[in-house]
């Protein structure tokens, strides 16, 4: 009790003290500093909603590089270091990039947290509010899966590590964000996440927590989440690929049926001028007469 209590008085007096937040912004050579007002304005904003959401003040310095470069389908990435915090932004997508700052000190918090509390946190629970708090303070491109298949085999409740397979890896990433949006609408998180991290660290499971605030099971609404978006998703891939596949099938049915009445004697409206024609060269009823 009385290491946190230094501890706390310790960040106070550093908060106090610092006359600027600890995060120190660089860009790569060719990018335009303005890069670096929008994103130290922007870090001064999230900073302080974080720390009523976290409770905690990292205090580790936050070394964060902007760039432009080959990094992969990563917007940005948080490495944390026992002295500081490493922060990559990937101006490769440059209408997310206030997204991704955002997701990214999200990160920072997080680890904050851990080290202060010692309290693991789920692979998806990390992203999960990192991309929910991304895509409110941003604007991400990141749909919910197009693919049932892939859905269905992407389980991010399941995964310990990220999934090695970029595809998978995306898929990953649309879920827990779209399913952290959908927790968001009914339980608000800004304004309850200090409630689950306190369940937490009064040792309650992260699935007991989110019920809690919920107002339900989370299990249960997490089952009931992806029956729907599975449903969803296989209708719109069954009429996308059904309009490719299906009406080429539709016209050959057409075809057969057409070949078939007419083999049963039937006339059709649109060959009426053709057997008009035949008839004033061959005669009214020539066609009942059996000949050739």
């Amino acid at each position: 009790m009385r290491k946190i209590t230094w501890i706390l008085i310790f960040e106070i007096l550093f908060a106090i003290t610092t006359f600027s937040l600890p995060i120190y912004i660089s860009v790569q050579n060719g990018i335009s500093e303005e890069y670096t007002i929008n994103v130290k304005s922007w870090s001064e904003e999230f900073w302080d909603s974080l720390i009523k959401m976290w409770g905690v003040y990292p205090t580790r310095p936050v070394y964060m590089m902007i760039a432009k470069g080959n990094f992969g389908p990563e917007m940005g990435f948080t490495v944390s270091y026992p002295d500081s915090f490493r922060i990559l932004v990937d101006l490769d997508f440059p209408s997310q990039t206030r997204a991704t700052v955002a997701h990214e000190l999200m990160h920072v918090f997080q680890f904050a947290w851990i080290k202060r509390y010692h309290h693991l946190m789920p692979l998806w629970v990390m992203e999960g509010l990192a991309t929910w708090y991304g895509g409110k303070e941003g604007t991400y491109i990141s749909p919910l899966g197009e693919n049932p298949f892939l859905f269905w085999s992407v389980d991010p409740t399941k995964y310990v590590e990220y999934p090695d397979n970029e595809e998978a890896k995306g898929e990953y990433y649309a879920e827990v964000y779209a399913l952290f949006n959908a927790m968001d609408e009914k339980c608000d998180f800004e304004k309850n996440l200090p409630i689950i991290l306190n369940d937490v660290r009064n040792g309650k499971s992260w699935e007991e927590s989110f019920s809690d605030v919920l107002g339900e099971s989370f299990n249960e609404f997490y089952s009931e989440w992806r029956r729907e978006n599975l449903f969803f998703i296989s209708l719109k891939f069954a009429s996308f690929w059904g309009i490719w596949m299906g009406l080429p099938l539709v016209l050959i049915v057409l075809f057969f049926f057409k070949r078939a009445k007419k083999k049963n004697g039937e006339v059709y409206e649109d060959s009426m001028e053709d057997l008009e024609e035949l008839e004033k060269t061959y005669g009214k009823d020539y066609w009942k007469g059996g000949k050739d």
